[in-house]
């Protein structure tokens, strides 16, 4: 098969021929459909990040058809069967995964990362995966909008976080993937003003689409939680940050009202440090997001088939395999590019 390899920092993914996966007990292989970009594959491959593994085939956003089903499977699986694959990396054996909280799992693997026994990911022909780590792909809904899934659960998790309450007000430092998905969330579950911070024109109008009922210009010189309480006449009951850079976390605490909530969606791939006595003075309660469950991305596969949200236009670019090296390389200066999907 073909794949797009990772060689180390500083150097572009690599096209090359591997040999077909094939399934080991409880696994299945997949022809792969459409992978997403993350912005984690590329905070792995920084010099700061350095979380991947030479050689590895990265990419995790992804949907495909199974092809072949390995022994002892797990579930009512079949050659052919439409699938989002949750990107966890589960045994599909212990107690956890057997009763379907595979994100519980005590021997999780990630797709590409560091370590000897991390599996190789899907930016390429065919991956293998784990039987309990799948959901079925509902019949009208495209592939490709599917691999959103992964996005969307990272930003229903940072919502659930924030323990959003039914009029709040949230702001959301960044509209990359993260902060687009946070958006669709926080307004579904009820803030009365979702407002998103931007630098780039074309994110924050996307902003707009997906939900935000204002957007405030990250690049301007007056401070954001100042445009925040011009917007909505006081501060954000919720900040989520989605920007993952140093500096950011303060930003947060600096703009959240008193005993507010903040979450950290963004991943900050070097040490970070944050004001003290900024955060003594606002008490905030500041909550991490880790990792989403598997609830979460059916119940999220269920409201796209219903048409309850439309994720859709978070897709700017759709690619081949040839195109991905290029394609990663631009997203680490990112100008038009939203969520950039593989098609291999």
């Amino acid at each position: 098969m073909r794949a797009a390899v990772y060689d180390a920092p500083g150097l572009p993914l690599r096209i090359v021929e591997l040999a077909d996966p094939r399934p080991g007990p409880g696994q299945a292989v997949i022809q792969v459909s459409a992978c997403g970009v993350c912005g984690s594959d590329l905070h792995a491959t920084t010099p700061e990040g350095d979380l991947a593994r030479r050689g590895a085939v990265l990419g995790h956003e992804v949907t495909g058809e199974i092809v072949e089903v390995g022994p002892d499977p797990v579930g009512d699986w079949a050659v052919g069967d439409r699938v989002y694959v949750i990107p966890i990396g589960s045994c599909g054996r212990c107690p956890h995964c057997l009763l379907s909280r595979p994100e519980e799992c005590p021997d999780q693997l990630t797709f590409g990362a560091l370590g000897p026994d991390e599996p190789d990911g899907a930016y390429a022909e065919y991956l293998t995966v784990s039987l309990s780590d799948l959901l079925a792909v509902p019949e009208g809904v495209s592939m490709e909008v599917a691999a959103l899934c992964e996005p969307l659960a990272t930003g229903l998790m940072c919502v659930r976080q924030a323990q959003l309450e039914i009029g709040d007000r949230v702001l959301i430092l960044g509209a990359g993937p993260i902060g687009l998905a946070a958006t669709v969330w926080a307004r579904f579950f009820g803030a009365r003003r979702v407002v998103v911070s931007e630098r780039v024109e074309h994110r924050r109008e996307l902003a707009l689409r997906l939900g935000a009922t204002d957007t405030v210009d990250a690049g301007s010189s007056t401070d954001v939680a100042v445009q925040f309480a011009d917007l909505t006449g006081a501060g954000p009951d919720v900040v989520i940050e989605a920007v993952g850079r140093p500096g950011m976390l303060n930003a947060a605490i600096a703009a959240v009202r008193p005993q507010g909530t903040v979450v950290t969606g963004g991943v900050c791939m070097e040490p970070d440090s944050f004001d003290h006595l900024l955060a003594y003075s606002k008490e905030p309660v500041i909550r991490t997001a880790r990792v989403y469950t598997k609830a979460e991305n059916q119940f999220i596969l269920e409201m796209v088939a219903a048409g309850r949200i439309d994720p859709a236009p978070m897709i700017s670019h759709r690619i081949g395999l040839d195109e991905l090296p290029a394609a990663f390389e631009a997203l680490r200066t990112p100008t038009d590019q939203c969520k950039v999907m593989v098609m291999p």
